[in-house]
């Protein structure tokens, strides 16, 4: 019985048109300095940080960023914030959810400048939230997807992850056991997966809450539903 769906964040419930900032940064790096970009990605996401400037200066001696990087970097991230919005029926998808089964947030982000979870509703939507840099693991760690099944106080086969990375969503969920919904909005091919394993795909968001109907109603056929 399906008692819990968790949803991704960035790609999945909402987009920046300014994009990632953690690309934007990237590319403002100097080649010798593009050695520690997964180290600083890692430190944003894994920890949790006052502001997006605290972070930055954390890590400007040790990458050798000069005051016009931090000051880029910094407009990189108010950006993307300000710009992100939520995908077409993406909240009223997670409304029709929320009444058929809880909901939660389980995302790989930094724990500032998210001020766009209240601008966008998605905080009184979700009211379980859970960051990466508050928890301390990354999807698709098994010990991020761990924490949410304790804050929820749910089985794995209780809980369904929704989300637009094979990897960190898909491959993570079924890893632990959990039922996964890839939002696959273009179309892609399906990579190399065991065949068995309860993995469901839709287009867009408009058709999830069929899919978890039809899940805790007893579907089993992952090509029911598109």
């Amino acid at each position: 019985m399906i008692r819990a769906v968790v949803f991704d964040l960035w790609n999945t419930l909402v987009f920046s048109p300014a994009g990632s900032p953690f690309q934007r940064m990237r590319d403002l790096l100097r080649p010798e300095q593009a050695h520690l970009f997964k180290t600083v990605v890692r430190d944003g996401m894994a920890r949790p940080h006052a502001s997006v400037r605290s972070f930055l200066e954390a890590w400007q001696d040790p990458v050798g960023l000069d005051a016009q990087q931090v000051e880029a970097m910094v407009q990189a991230f108010q950006e993307a914030g300000a710009q992100a919005e939520c995908f077409a029926g993406a909240p009223e998808a997670v409304g029709a959810v929320r009444d058929l089964a809880r909901v939660a947030l389980l995302s790989n982000t930094q724990t500032f400048g998210l001020e766009l979870l209240d601008r966008l509703g998605i905080s009184e939507r979700i009211r379980t939230r859970m960051l990466s840099a508050e928890i301390g693991a990354l999807k698709p760690e098994a010990a991020a997807f761990e924490a949410v099944q304790r804050k929820l106080g749910a089985f794995p086969g209780n809980l369904v992850m929704v989300g637009d990375s094979w990897t960190d969503d898909v491959e993570g969920a079924i890893a632990v056991g959990w039922t996964a919904v890839w939002v696959n909005r273009d179309g892609a091919p399906r990579p190399p997966h065991d065949s068995d394993a309860p993995i469901y795909e839709v287009r867009n968001l408009s058709r999830l809450p069929e899919l978890i109907q039809g899940l805790q109603d007893g579907l089993r056929c992952p090509t029911c539903l598109g």
